[in-house]
């Protein structure tokens, strides 16, 4: 505990010192202001004890990127790309009490839908299932699916019939042996591989509204595997599905911190890094 009190400073400067005069942060040193490192740095930050006065500056640099139709774009210069954000600017508008935005980007995810089809009886997976896309008018998919379902849920309307499918959603795809890929739970009639960022971004959606039994089998999955993880944002996930169940997460918290505390400046992702902040600082921001 005093480690990580004492390099948690270090660690919220460092992510800082890639803040840019439009008050945004980009992916990597060098880029343009991007949404998502953007809000993942202001929930971060604001959660690891960082001066109100440095965050301000991003949040603003957010409110400024939605769009009239409550939408919030990839950045600046593509408003209507990558709206699939909108996901994390409801939670990090819900966090701040913004309440008007957060009402207007709320009221665009639930009119996003993923395109569905009839059901194959030669797929495991049922696609008349509606989730959330990548891209408007495309199929769904885990991860702006799971981000959606988390920013309801924040907001109260878990219980919304979107929220709903999209849990079914997560749940069909599923991979039966634990974990989930990005998108199919199997391709050809064989499993694919889980994805540990993926997995525990599915788990922390679906605290407190999947079945025990099957969400059960990924959990038990990420736990026992946590120490094997080598990426900052797997691990990052590891420590937040795990602690949003509270289950040891002990292990993925000590490799994450040191992670953190060796990137070079070419491997640091800023987006990722925030995300490593929210893990470590044990506050449970994702479940309601």
């Amino acid at each position: 505990m005093e480690r990580l009190i004492s390099e948690t400073g270090n660690l919220v400067e460092r992510l800082l010192s890639l803040s840019l005069p439009d008050g945004g942060l980009p992916y990597y040193r060098g880029n343009g202001s991007s949404a998502e490192p953007t809000l993942l740095a202001v929930i971060g930050l604001s959660v690891s004890g960082a001066p109100a006065e440095r965050v301000k500056p991003l949040l603003a640099w957010v409110q400024g990127l939605q769009n009239a139709n409550g939408s919030v774009g990839v950045d600046p210069g593509h408003r209507d790309q990558g709206v699939w954000l909108t996901a994390q600017a409801a939670i990090v508008f819900h966090h701040y009490g913004i309440a008007e935005n957060a009402k207007k980007a709320l009221a665009f995810l639930l009119s996003l839908r993923s395109v569905t089809s009839a059901k194959d009886p030669k797929l495991r997976q049922d696609d008349t299932l509606t989730g959330w896309p990548w891209v408007p008018g495309t199929f769904g998919w885990v991860e702006p699916t799971a981000w959606s379902i988390i920013a309801l849920s924040l907001s109260g309307l878990g219980g919304n019939p979107r929220a709903e499918e999209g849990t079914r959603f997560l749940l069909d795809r599923q991979i039966p042996s634990g974990g989930w890929n990005y998108g199919n739970p199997a391709l050809g009639g064989k499993e694919l591989l889980p994805f540990w960022d993926t997995t525990g971004l599915a788990l922390v959606a679906l605290r407190g509204y999947g079945d025990p039994k099957r969400v059960g089998v990924s959990l038990e999955l990420m736990g026992k595997n946590q120490g094997k993880i080598e990426s900052l944002s797997g691990l990052s996930w590891a420590v937040l599905c795990l602690d949003s169940y509270g289950r040891d997460s002990a292990r993925a918290k000590g490799k994450l911190l040191s992670v953190m505390g060796s990137l070079r400046d070419e491997e640091f992702h800023a987006g990722n890094f925030a995300l490593g902040l929210v893990a470590l600082s044990g506050k449970k921001v994702f479940i309601p």
